[in-house]
């Protein structure tokens, strides 16, 4: 039996495509067309029958891309969206996803998506860095952990052995990377913003709140980005944190 795909990539068009900046709110909205489409599939619900959420991170994932060209991408606009899904696609839904034609955006503007191809992560990573192999990964939307920082009853910091705070920005991202099986990078530094239409966007600019759903809330107001320097290349997609299903926390692949 051939091996169930687990990426589906589909290309933006709309008279006003939403920016990177609003990519929550474009995902929550593909999302919400998937479950409509799949009458409930478990890929796109997240959960099982009983409306028990699926253990582990095997079902849908909705990552918005901005890729300047000749015609898209100059302003900063969602590009591409790629829905990756560890457990893999089968028959039913890839028709699902064939079906995908078209969302509502956050400006309520008519979105089309005309999907690509099906495939795995390494036949796209020539045109997708998301989906790159790389030592070298660098935030393109903002991580959002899910735990507090911890302090002593005294009030003072709770620190792990390297001097991080538990429950801080880099100590969750390195935990996070470990529980998805990433191995222990060798370097994490924080960054302000990545280039986004021509200036620098920073993480405040980012939607970093769900609009709808049940899962799990974030423990910040705000996100932070980081350069990942791993010990060797691993393959992407790398995405973390709150919302990660929908595209928060996801890095792309930068120097080998």
């Amino acid at each position: 039996m051939a091996e169930m795909p687990t990426v589906a990539r589909f290309l933006i068009s709309s008279t006003s495509s939403p920016k990177l900046t609003s990519a929550l709110q474009l995902a929550e909205r593909i999302h919400l067309a998937q479950v409509k489409l799949s009458c409930g599939a478990e890929v796109f619900v997240g959960c099982d029958g009983s409306r028990r959420p699926l253990q582990g991170h095997g079902h849908a994932h909705i990552f918005c891309e901005c890729n300047p060209g000749p015609e898209q991408g100059c302003r900063g606009e969602v590009t591409h969206v790629t829905v990756y899904a560890p457990t893999g696609f089968a028959a039913g839904e890839q028709e699902v996803l064939q079906g995908l034609r078209d969302v509502w955006g956050p400006e309520q503007d008519r979105i089309s998506l005309a999907l690509q191809g099906f495939g795995w992560p390494e036949d796209f990573a020539g045109c997708c860095l998301l989906l790159a192999r790389s030592r070298v990964w660098v935030s393109r939307t903002p991580f959002i952990p899910t735990r507090h920082p911890k302090v002593t009853r005294a009030g003072g910091v709770k620190r792990d052995a390297r001097g991080l705070q538990i429950g801080g920005p880099e100590h969750e991202l390195r935990r996070l990377l470990g529980l998805a099986g990433f191995p222990e990078p060798m370097a994490v530094e924080p960054v302000a913003g990545m280039s986004l239409g021509g200036r620098e966007a920073l993480w405040r600019e980012f939607d970093c709140r769900r609009e709808c759903g049940g899962g799990r809330r974030a423990a910040y107001d705000r996100g932070y980005g980081f350069l990942i320097e791993f010990p060797e290349p691993v393959q992407g997609p790398v995405a973390v944190g709150y919302a990660s299903h929908f595209g928060m926390g996801l890095f792309e692949a930068g120097l080998p």
